[in-house]
């Protein structure tokens, strides 16, 4: 397979593109891969339609076009009944009380997050669990030159103290980071996991957080996948915050890989 057999068509002005010509379990070449990567950096998500649900070994070898694929997650669960699997089922962690339908970028409170996260749809509803994504890019490009120049130079402390069922993490990262691929910068703030701005009264600091999390609502920056089985979306953690809908009943379950990051690169280093 060549790269040149692949086609991208955007879905939003901001974020997001469907990539059309790439066969399930048929290697790929470098220049594919690089170009999908390239594609991620600029558009955030990229969704495919394989046409069928893909097996393990099919979903590995995908997923390895975007790095080297990460053999666990870096956050666990406490106090876990089972053992962990590869998958995002609504009947093990629902999507309310596992905060999955909060804005976020996975492995947040991580030193080093993973770049790239990777879903297939297995099971869905009928109706409703659609995952969301916002263009972290779009959200910093929007904000005022006086706000950006400020943010540029600010520190964050990521930790887990909100989603209490995992194991305590924390670190500090920029409150804005640079796509090395694009050399966008990306506002870093998350939801989930930013407990506040380093060096800076709390008062001040919640108070620009609650401004930060409400601009990331903005629509402009969304793009939103209705899942059907054998959709896959693929994003880039730094690009992007994304969040699943818990209108829905019934099953959902989703095959999950991530793909090992590298060390963050802040906007005034």
């Amino acid at each position: 397979m060549k790269g040149t057999d692949l086609t991208l068509e955007p879905v939003s002005g901001a974020i997001g593109a469907w990539v059309r010509g790439y066969e399930l379990g048929v290697g790929a070449s470098p220049d594919t891969s690089a170009r999908l990567q390239r594609a991620l950096a600029e558009r955030g998500v990229l969704f495919f339609d394989f046409g069928r649900v893909p097996d393990f070994g099919e979903f590995f070898e995908f997923a390895g076009m975007f790095g080297k694929v990460q053999g666990e997650f870096g956050q666990e669960i406490r106090d876990r009944k089972q053992p962990a699997t590869p998958f995002i089922d609504s009947s093990v962690t629902p999507m309310k009380p596992f905060r999955i339908n909060h804005w976020h970028a996975d492995g947040g409170p991580l030193p080093v997050p993973p770049r790239a996260a990777i879903l297939a749809a297995h099971e869905v509803p009928e109706t409703g669990g659609d995952t969301m994504w916002a263009s972290m890019v779009a959200a910093y490009d929007a904000l005022s030159p006086h706000l950006q120049r400020m943010l540029d130079g600010m520190r964050i402390v990521n930790n887990n103290r909100r989603t209490g069922f995992l194991e305590p993490r924390e670190h500090i990262h920029p409150a804005v980071v640079v796509n090395p691929v694009t050399g966008r910068k990306c506002l870093f703030v998350d939801p989930n996991y930013t407990a506040g701005f380093v060096d800076v009264p709390e008062a001040e600091s919640d108070a620009l957080l609650r401004f930060l999390f409400e601009h990331i609502n903005t629509p402009e920056f969304h793009v939103r996948l209705r899942w059907k089985p054998g959709y896959c979306a693929v994003w880039h953690q730094q690009v992007t915050k994304h969040r699943g809908v818990a209108d829905f009943t019934g099953p959902r379950k989703l095959q999950r890989l991530t793909v090992d990051g590298e060390p963050l690169l802040g906007a005034t280093q």
